[in-house]
């Protein structure tokens, strides 16, 4: 959206809103209509499923400075996921016959939406070949430095995350059980290629990280 003109974004921010959530909040639940697309602007917005049983699955933690929801917006279907607000989050929501109004008189805008939705279906792509082809220790130093990325942080032994990430959330994001990703978490942590020290986790080998991601044999 950096660029979309300054009439296209004013006339956003004069539809909009902003709305706090405090930490765990349910913003939207799988299935329910999700009429507004959001602008992340502090905290972390949570994409979950959960099943009857109480078990979790998490596609993405959204960081501030990205815009969700715009597959649901512009198909005009209901949420995938349950939206969760992760620490105390603020969004900026902008309503769906807003965002098409824009659309309708600037039909240029699309080209950066689309470039936008391909990249995201790349990288979820991406994902769905690691987790169904390589060994889930590669998939678990690959989540990390995909979270790197996002979230990392350089602090002079390595990089930190700025993202409390219990073992559970790994878990998670790996769709995995909780004792499973302990063992295989274990293991780096044993061999100094991560760190974790008051809720963060600090990746401290990254060259080490990418060879076992990319399925390279590391010796013990």
């Amino acid at each position: 959206m950096r660029s979309w003109s300054d009439e296209v974004l004013n006339a956003l921010i004069q539809a909009g809103h902003l709305e706090t959530y405090p930490d765990g909040a349910l913003i939207y639940a799988a299935g329910e209509p999700c009429p507004d697309i959001h602008v992340i602007l502090s905290g972390v917005l949570e994409w979950q499923w959960t099943s009857p049983d109480g078990g979790r699955a998490v596609e993405d933690f959204i960081p501030p400075g990205e815009v969700a929801n715009f597959i649901a917006v512009l198909t005009g279907e209901t949420s995938v996921h349950h939206q969760r607000a992760r620490g105390l989050t603020r969004l900026f929501h902008i309503p769906a016959l807003a965002l098409n109004a824009q659309f309708d008189r600037d039909p240029t805008l699309s080209a950066s939406l689309l470039r936008l939705i391909a990249a995201r279906a790349r990288g979820l792509h991406d994902r769905l070949g690691r987790h169904s082809l390589m060994p889930f220790r590669a998939r678990l130093a690959y989540q990390l430095l995909a979270l790197a990325r996002r979230y990392g942080v350089p602090d002079g032994e390595g990089v930190t995350l700025n993202l409390r990430l219990s073992q559970e959330d790994l878990a998670a994001l790996l769709m995995a059980s909780r004792q499973y990703l302990n063992r295989e978490f274990r293991w780096f942590l044993d061999r100094q290629l991560v760190r974790t020290r008051y809720g963060r986790v600090s990746l401290l080998d990254m060259d080490t990280l990418r060879d076992i991601s990319e399925g390279r044999e590391v010796h013990p």
